[in-house]
């Protein structure tokens, strides 16, 4: 899956959700990114924040509803996620100037905040650079910035912080200017740092060789050793930034080997795009410096199952029945019997098998869990039987309850390409279940049953 299939995925999430409290976490394993990477990716994408984006929709959807029914507007709020009708009030009249009261009795026109489909985009981040980012990897030593900043956030206006920065620079660190590194070349950095799903905080200032004196008003950041992606900008400041910005994240992530690491995001100015110097806009140069780590994927565990005992339940299919019935019965049942059990509901580990792609009267959904050395009780009129499990050697690998079709599919290429081992046919699920609850963000280990393949001179 790429990264634009990747962003739609949680855009089409988002929007058969929206009714729904969506939490960021559940959009950012659904993508498959690291939290970090995936705020920086879908802000790329779609040009707002996450939460910014799904506070539109909400809202946007809303509107539709004062609109079009009578409902009332305390209970929109509430199935728009708004934790009352003030906060709705106050959310609605930021965004479109009015309350819903006053929009629902004018019917005025407001502006629509669409669902993004990535599909309909025009392709062509590439095309609006003439000259490509020159890129390198670099890694940085350990730096001492001391400067100014401010968090910027949806919907609150924020100042012009550059234009504070440069008004304010001689009283602000006209005191420390001996202590800037390379200070003949006038470097100053921003960096965009303590990134979430609403805002960002942005750090302009300069590096020093200590910070024993901050300034007041100032604030210093310790940046550590890192490694970096360089990208070079070229052409008005302005203009290329946000080209490069979107080369970035939409062309050069996608096709390496790297996701943005933890730390701030810097960008390098410096005498190259001095237009006081007399370098025309268009030849003006900047750096932006991306902290990046190897894509990390999900290593594969070699277990070997010893026989067991489990106890045991079947949910068997009838016609008429959806299959996702038959797999809450199944859960139901067993978590049930296991608190009758006196078992600890704080984590459970049920495993689980099926015969997916049956017809729903021939479909069955069975779990069962490791009860070996349990004391446990089962009647004669006990909907939980007793039986008896071989064990075998297992390929593992973990994934959430909500990105088990695609892990699942993933795994099986994963099988095709070894020379070690070869799959069985045999497989189940286990979920680690909190509060006695299977959720979309339930932890599940898929295991197959593999054997060992002879390698010799490289054939089979």
């Amino acid at each position: 899956m790429d990264y634009k299939q990747r962003i739609q995925s949680a855009l089409n999430y988002i929007e058969s959700h929206v009714q729904e409290d969506i939490p960021c976490e559940s959009l950012v394993a659904l993508a498959g990114f690291s939290k970090s990477h995936f705020l920086r990716v879908f802000e790329a994408y779609t040009g707002f924040t996450v939460m910014s984006y799904v506070r539109g929709r909400k809202l946007d959807l809303a509107a539709e509803r004062l609109r079009n029914s009578n409902d009332k507007i305390t209970e929109i709020a509430y199935d728009y996620g708004f934790e009352s009708h003030d906060v709705f009030g106050r959310a609605f009249k930021r965004v479109y100037g009015i309350t819903p009261e006053n929009y629902r009795r004018g019917r005025f026109l407001l502006p629509t905040f669409h669902a993004v489909n990535l599909a309909l985009q025009q392709q062509g981040a590439e095309a609006l650079i003439k000259t490509k980012p020159h890129t390198m990897i670099v890694t940085k030593p350990a730096m001492k910035l001391i400067g100014i900043e401010c968090r910027f956030e949806d919907g609150v206006s924020s100042p012009d912080l550059w234009k504070q920065y440069f008004e304010e620079w001689q009283q602000t660190f006209g005191n420390i200017a001996h202590l800037r590194v390379e200070s003949e070349k006038e470097i100053d950095y921003a960096l965009t740092v303590d990134r979430d799903e609403s805002g960002y905080t942005y750090f302009i200032g300069i590096e020093v060789t200590s910070v024993d004196h901050v300034p007041s008003g100032t604030i210093a950041r310790l940046i550590p050793k890192t490694k970096y992606a360089m990208f070079t900008a070229i052409g008005p400041v302005e203009e290329s930034i946000g080209r490069t910005y979107d080369h970035i994240f939409k062309e050069w992530f996608p096709s390496s080997s790297f996701q943005t690491a933890p730390g701030p995001i810097m960008e390098h100015y410096d005498m190259r795009c001095a237009t006081h110097l007399g370098i025309p806009p268009e030849k003006h140069e900047m750096d932006i410096y991306i902290p990046i780590e190897p894509v990390k994927t999900e290593t594969k565990e070699i277990i070997e199952l010893q026989p067991y005992r489990a106890a045991y339940y079947k949910a068997v299919g009838t016609k008429g029945r959806k299959w996702h019935q038959i797999k809450k019965e199944a859960f139901d049942v067993m978590i049930a019997w296991t608190l009758s059990q006196g078992i600890d509901q704080s984590n459970l580990r049920i495993r689980a098998h099926n015969n997916g792609g049956a017809p729903e009267e021939d479909f069955y959904y069975e779990v069962y869990m490791d009860v070996t050395g349990i004391d446990i009780s089962i009647t004669e009129d006990s909907l939980i039987s007793l039986i008896d499990f071989e064990g075998g050697l297992y390929v593992v690998t973990p994934t959430l309850h909500r990105m088990l079709e695609p892990t699942g599919e993933a795994f099986c290429k994963w099988f095709d390409q070894q020379e070690k081992y070869k799959m069985t046919g045999e497989w189940f699920e286990e979920f680690f279940i909190h509060g006695g609850k299977v959720t979309l963000d339930t932890l599940i280990r898929i295991h197959f049953e593999a054997k060992r393949l002879l390698v010799t001179e490289g054939k089979l």
